[in-house]
């Protein structure tokens, strides 16, 4: 007997690889680009014997980005989970619905070979959960009242084995990484910005017309290289992060053996019209369930739910002779 969720664990690790390896690809044949833009133009008036300003691009871009991931690493799940406003489900809980939330998490985790995390409950009544945390050790989980209320056992179990999967295959500390890079990218786009408007000074004095020109030239192309990698990266992050969503479906399905529970779910969460979540999670929209509309797709963080649904009831992760 072969399990189909592992060839579908397969494919989305094998696309993950491949879109990792074009963030690879665009930060240094970015670099590469700057380089050859500023010789061309400048022809005799940049003619280093090392490729200084491209080496300054990847400088900068990976010292941001190894910057802002310390600092992502710094805050585990719990942080995240209370600076939504998630109030942390205690053990001796007399909530019918908490104690069964955290029994299915007890479940999930022995299912998953995982640490059990602490569970966090948001009063929202729009069905959705998130994982955070960098680790398996420092994870959270999250989900709101509107999931304890109106999934049944099963659907509520299909959502948390979802989570459970980002952490077992590294999600957010892959999410986070991406998050750094395009904020080393920003930083680009932000430098070219800053090395224009000094341009635009330098070259207001009259012995300083060839200086100014030449800074403006690399400002310019900087500032292009920013926008490009910005918009490149945030796209390249967003087909990544669809494919951990296929990815943390299929590993559901391996840890409850069941495609009915999550399936549901996600049909009740495509019909629900309440969008409740807290306004600072904006910066965490990324681990939510999500819909969205074509308009927003191609940075949309999360594949379409009916295309969620019709992997999951086409077979693709079900038990197979």
């Amino acid at each position: 007997m072969a399990m189909n969720f592992w060839e579908a664990q397969r494919r989305a690790r094998l696309r993950t690889f491949f879109m990792l390896m074009l963030f690879c690809v665009l930060t240094v044949g970015m670099a590469l680009l700057i380089e050859w833009a500023v010789r061309f133009f400048a022809q005799e008036g940049y003619t280093p014997p090392m490729p200084y300003l491209g080496l300054i691009f990847l400088g900068i871009t990976f010292l941001v980005a190894g910057f802002y991931y310390l600092a992502y690493r710094s805050s585990g799940g719990s942080y995240v989970a209370e600076s939504l406003g998630g109030r942390q489900v205690s053990q001796g809980t007399k909530n019918f619905k908490e104690a069964q939330l955290l029994n299915i998490v007890q479940e999930v985790a022995i299912a998953s070979g995982l640490p059990m995390p602490p569970v966090y409950v948001i009063e929202a009544k729009e069905i959705n959960a998130f994982a955070a945390g960098m680790r398996p050790n420092n994870a959270a989980i999250t989900v709101t009242r509107g999931a304890l209320e109106l999934l049944d056992r099963d659907e509520l179990q299909g959502v948390i084995a979802h989570e459970f999967g980002h952490i077992y295959n590294g999600d957010m500390r892959m999410n986070m990484s991406l998050a750094a890079m395009l904020m080393g990218f920003f930083i680009i786009l932000y430098l070219g910005i800053r090395l224009l408007e000094g341009s635009f000074f330098v070259g207001g004095r009259g012995n300083g017309k060839r200086s100014g020109n030449s800074v403006a030239l690399i400002a310019l192309i900087f500032l292009v290289a920013g926008v490009v990698t910005w918009v490149a990266g945030a796209i390249l992050r967003s087909l990544v992060s669809r494919q951990r969503e296929y990815l943390a479906d299929a590993s559901a399905v391996q840890f409850t053996r069941s495609t009915q529970g999550i399936a549901g779910a996600l049909r009740k969460i495509a019909k629900a019209e309440i969008h409740d979540m807290p306004k600072a999670g904006m910066a965490y929209a990324h681990l939510y369930f999500d819909n969205h509309s074509f308009w927003s797709s191609l940075f949309a963080t999360h594949p379409p739910l009916e295309k969620r649904i019709a992997a999951l009831e086409s077979a693709k992760y079900t038990q197979m002779s």
